[in-house]
C-alpha cells in the first residue's frame, strides 16, 4: 500500500502547507523590509491548538533560511528564560547557515548567559565562557541586548536577517516576555525579527508585559477556508493517483469543520480504511469514524481533561450542561464532533450558583490552559471540536 501522505500530529508539517499563503506572504514582506536595511515590527500568529501555527513557523523557517537568513525554532518550555532559548535558537540553526556568516559566528566573539558560541567538529555549540561568569541573580537584559547586537552587526554585514522563531510564547513568565520583549525594542539598526506564536489570549499578555508589544503585528490563524480545507484532503492523495468521491470528501469536511488537525486526522485514517483503493468513498470514512474517535478520546481530549483541577472541571461539566439545556442543544444522531456549543459565561456562573467574579479565576485558568476561548466578549466555547461530547462520554451524561 502506498505510504500514507496525510500528517496528523503535534507541529507535523504536511507535504505542502495549504491555506497560509497570506501569513507567508506577510513575512516575505518582512524578510525584503530588513534586507534592504529598513527596520520591521516582530511578528506574532494566534490561534487555538492545531490550527497549525507550528507548521506555519517551520515553513517560515525554510523560507527565511533559503534566503541566507539565521532562522532557527524553540517551543517556550515553563521556567526558561529568553536568553535560553535565543541561544537555543542561534545554536540550532547556526550550522545551516553558510558563507561568510557561519565564518562570523565561529569567531568565538557571541557569548550569552555565561556561554560562548563556538565551532567543533560536531557543529556549533555553547560551552562555559569562564571569561564571563555570570551570577544566577543579574538582569539578564544588558547580556541579551548585547549579544543580540552582535548578531545582528554580522547578519547585516552579510545581507541577510535573523529570525527568532518562538512558539508558545505565552509560557514564557511574564518577567521573562517582558526582558524579550525590552531586548527587542532596544535595537535600532540591527536585522533582529521576532516571528511567534500562541495562544488566543497572547496579544493581550505581551502588551501587559511591555507596551512596547502593542506594536508587534498579531496574524490571527483561524480554521482553513472551504476550497483550501478540500485542497488539503483531496491534494495529497491525488498526488498519488487516489481520488476523493464527492460525498466522503463532504462528510470529512463535515467532521472537521474545516480543523486543519482534524482534517489530516480523519483523511489518514480513512486512507488507511482504503488500503490502497484508487478511490476514497465515504464508506471508508464511515469505517475511520470510530479509529479517530478512540485516538482522540485517548490522546487529544483526556491529556486536556486530566489536567484540569476538580473546580475546573466542574466549571467545564457546567459549561456542557448549560450547552444540553439551551435551546438548540438538541441532539443529532449523526457523529459530528465538529459541534462545539458556544455557551454565555453568565449562564456558567449562574448554574453554579456564584458570580462571575466568583468564577472568573477558574475561567481564566481554563484558557490559559487552551481548553476554552472566549470568540467574543461574554461567551465562551471549546477550543477544539467534539471535546463537549468527550465530557459527555466521559461523565456520562446522555444527550
Amino acid at each position: 500500500m502506498t505510504l500514507n501522505p496525510y500528517t496528523p500530529g503535534a507541529g507535523t508539517r504536511p507535504p505542502t502547507l495549504i491555506g497560509r499563503e497570506s501569513q507567508l506572504a506577510v513575512v516575505g514582506s518582512l524578510a525584503e523590509l530588513v534586507e534592504a536595511g529598513r527596520s520591521s515590527n516582530p511578528v506574532v500568529f494566534t490561534g487555538l491548538r492545531g490550527v497549525g501555527k507550528t507548521s506555519l513557523l517551520q515553513e517560515v523557517g525554510a523560507v527565511l533560511r533559503s534566503r541566507g537568513w539565521l532562522a532557527g525554532y524553540y517551543e517556550v518550555r515553563r521556567d526558561v528564560e529568553p536568553g535560553v532559548a535565543v541561544r537555543s535558537i542561534v545554536r540550532d540553526s547556526a550550522d545551516l547557515t553558510q558563507g561568510r556568516l557561519r565564518k562570523a559566528l565561529s569567531s568565538g566573539a557571541h557569548s550569552i548567559g555565561g556561554m560562548k558560541l563556538s565551532l567543533g567538529p560536531t557543529g556549533f555549540t555553547f560551552a562555559v565562557d569562564a571569561a564571563a561568569p555570570r551570577r544566577e541573580d543579574s538582569d539578564p537584559f544588558p547580556e541579551l541586548v548585547r549579544f543580540l547586537r552582535l548578531l545582528g552587526r554580522d547578519a547585516s554585514q552579510n545581507g541577510v536577517g535573523v529570525a527568532l522563531l518562538i512558539d508558545e510564547l505565552q509560557v514564557f513568565r511574564k518577567r521573562d516576555i517582558a526582558v524579550l520583549v525590552q531586548a527587542l525594542s532596544a535595537l535600532k539598526d540591527e536585522p533582529i525579527v521576532l516571528i511567534g506564536a500562541g495562544l488566543p489570549y497572547l496579544a493581550s499578555e505581551l502588551s501587559k508585559a511591555n507596551t512596547y508589544a502593542e506594536r508587534f503585528r498579531f496574524e490571527v490563524i483561524d480554521r482553513l477556508g472551504e476550497a483550501d480545507a478540500r485542497s488539503a484532503v483531496t491534494d495529497p492523495a491525488f498526488d498519488l493517483g487516489t481520488i476523493w468521491d464527492d460525498d466522503a470528501l463532504e462528510r470529512v469536511l463535515e467532521l472537521a469543520d474545516r480543523y486543519p488537525y482534524f482534517l489530516q486526522l480523519y483523511a489518514s485514517e480513512s486512507w488507511t480504511s482504503a488500503a490502497g483503493a484508487a478511490r476514497i468513498d465515504s464508506t471508508h470514512v464511515d469505517e475511520a469514524i470510530p479509529a479517530v474517535q478512540r485516538q482522540l478520546d485517548a490522546g487529544l481530549y483526556s491529556a486536556r481533561y486530566d489536567r484540569l483541577s476538580e473546580r475546573e472541571r466542574e466549571y467545564v461539566d457546567t459549561m456542557v450542561a448549560v450547552a444540553d439545556a439551551s435551546p438548540d442543544g438538541g441532539d443529532d444522531a449523526r457523529p459530528r464532533p465538529s459541534v462545539s456549543p458556544r455557551v454565555q459565561s453568565g449562564a456558567v456562573a449562574a448554574e453554579l450558583g456564584k458570580s462571575l467574579t466568583q468564577v472568573a479565576t477558574t475561567r481564566d485558568r481554563i484558557i490559559r490552559k487552551g481548553i476554552i476561548h472566549a470568540p467574543v466578549y461574554g461567551e465562551l466555547e471549546f477550543s477544539v471540536p467534539g471535546f463537549a461530547d468527550y465530557v459527555r462520554r466521559r461523565t456520562g451524561r446522555a444527550r
